[in-house]
Parts: C-alpha cells; structure tokens; sequence
C-alpha cells in the first residue's frame, strides 16, 4: 500500500510469531481456569467442570463443561 515491499519469509515469521503468541494466551488462560476451579475446592468429572454438591442418592450436581464455554463465549463478546 505504501510501496514497501516486505519479504515472505518476513511475513511467515510475523505470523508465526503472533501464532505462537495466540497459544501462549490460551494456555495462561487456561492454566489460570484451572487454578480457579481448583483453588475453590471444587471438584470436576467428564460432565462437570465444578461440582457443587450431591443429591441425596449420591448423584453430583453443578456447573457442565458446555455451561462454562458459554459463559467463556459471552464475556469474551462483552
């Protein structure tokens, strides 16, 4: 646009570069997500990301997997 001509292999590693950046974010992200349920003394299964409590017959009750991305996906928009 400005007549400067940047290289392939300069575009490649910018790319790269803010690539790796991106993952590095999602893991501090997730690491920190990790710390917050387990700091809190909850507990996590293959259905829950934090269990709550149980009912009475044993069953566990709490907050899905599914329930947390939706609540990531909204305040990520906000």
């Amino acid at each position: 646009m400005l007549g400067v001509e940047i290289s392939e292999e300069y575009e490649t590693q910018l790319y790269n570069s803010i690539e790796a950046l991106r993952q590095q974010r999602l893991s501090f992200k997730k690491k920190q997500e990790e710390e917050l349920y387990t700091s809190c003394g909850f507990e996590s299964d293959e259905n829950f990301a934090m269990i709550i409590g149980y009912t009475s017959g044993g069953f566990p009750y709490g907050v899905t997997h599914e329930e947390i991305e939706e609540i990531a996906i909204e305040n990520e928009i906000d």
